[in-house]
């Protein structure tokens, strides 16, 4: 039978890595090419785009955290150390808040960095 739980894990492990990934690629991606881009790109478009992609890396590690605290208080819960799962509950919910906003990141970074290819 599936565990469930183990196959949840797996599942934020990914999200969590992938939010990550695809910020740093994209840090990397706009850094390798910056003295290309600069010619003909608005140089704080490349400077928030760099930061988005930035508050996209650390909003991915922020969330390793929190889906690393949920697992323990829910570990807590099991073993009878705390009585409900509401904190178990609220990093959860903090968590997914976080990869969100990490993909959001994303988002917005490369909408800032074609934004400012297509206006010039």
């Amino acid at each position: 039978m599936a565990d469930y739980r183990e196959i949840s894990q797996e599942y934020a492990q990914g999200s969590i890595k992938a939010a990550i990934l695809i910020n740093g690629g994209a840090s990397v991606a706009v850094l390798s090419q910056l003295s290309g881009l600069r010619e003909f790109m608005d140089h704080g478009a490349i400077s928030c785009g760099l930061l988005a992609f930035a508050a996209g890396v650390v909003l991915g590690a922020v969330t390793w955290l929190l889906a690393f605290s949920s697992t323990r208080f829910v570990d807590q819960k099991d073993r009878g150390q705390i009585s409900s799962y509401f904190k178990a509950d609220v990093a959860m919910y903090l968590a997914i808040l976080s990869v969100l906003s990490s993909l959001a990141c994303f988002s917005y970074g490369c909408w800032v960095l074609a934004g400012s290819i297509t206006s010039q």
